[in-house]
């Protein structure tokens, strides 16, 4: 696969595997779904392999690390396009939004962004509010 190649990352079979299921169910899974929804057609893949995968992924900046204050799982985005996320703090749907940044405000001097993070937080359109 090329876009691994092209990050300097050795293209394996579980490599390939897990980025093409990122990248095809933009679901923002945790390990565990990740390691659950490819085990049953892929029986020799530990979670071991899939978290590993993840940390080289995400190091490479193939995907992103998704992790919330609250201590829960980390979740996985896997996107071509910077983007805010939309949690929704009733049924834990993670939504992608787009986000247009067409600048960043000046730092001070020695500061380098490599990563910006937005998360809003509500209820989603599924999840009336209580009243």
């Amino acid at each position: 696969m090329d876009m691994l190649s092209s990050k300097g990352v050795r293209p394996s079979a579980q490599r390939i595997l897990i980025l093409s299921h990122l990248a095809y169910n933009r679901t923002h899974p945790t390990v565990d779904d990740i390691y659950n929804s490819l085990h049953p057609n892929h029986p020799t893949l530990s979670r071991t392999t899939v978290y590993n995968t993840l940390k080289l992924l995400s190091a490479a900046g193939l995907i992103r690390a998704i992790a919330f204050e609250n201590g829960e799982s980390t979740h996985w985005d896997f996107s071509e396009h910077p983007h805010a996320h939309f949690l929704c703090v009733r049924c834990g749907s993670l939504t992608d939004i787009n986000l247009s940044l067409p600048g960043l405000p000046p730092l001070p001097t020695g500061y380098v962004v490599t990563e910006i993070g937005v998360t809003f937080k509500g209820l989603c359109p599924s999840c009336p509010s209580a009243e």
